[in-house]
């Protein structure tokens, strides 16, 4: 990839992403996963990461958060509290 083409990238990249945080400030949930899966499209391009790195990687931090809420149940049970807060993990808000 030239220089060029990976700097046009860069500027699309941070385009998106100044758009997905205005989409986040106006509550605008939907738009701003669909901003944010365009950048991260852009960013496997730019980095040359194949579909099957993409897949390991999100099955990696999907199974960290799982652990990171099922140590959070247990503290929580532990300490007598019950049901849940309305909390949800967030993953990749690199923006």
């Amino acid at each position: 990839m030239t220089t060029e083409r990976k700097q046009q990238i860069l500027a699309l990249i941070e385009k998106l992403s100044n758009s997905a945080r205005l989409a986040q400030n106006l509550s605008l949930d939907e738009t701003e996963q669909l901003l944010a899966m365009a950048v991260l499209d852009l960013q496997t391009k730019l980095y040359s990461i194949s579909p099957d790195e993409l897949r390991n990687f999100t099955r990696t931090v999907a199974n960290v958060v799982e652990l990171r809420a099922q140590a959070n149940d247990t503290k929580r049970a532990e300490a007598g509290e019950n049901g849940q807060n309305g909390q949800v993990p967030v993953v990749g808000q690199g923006h």
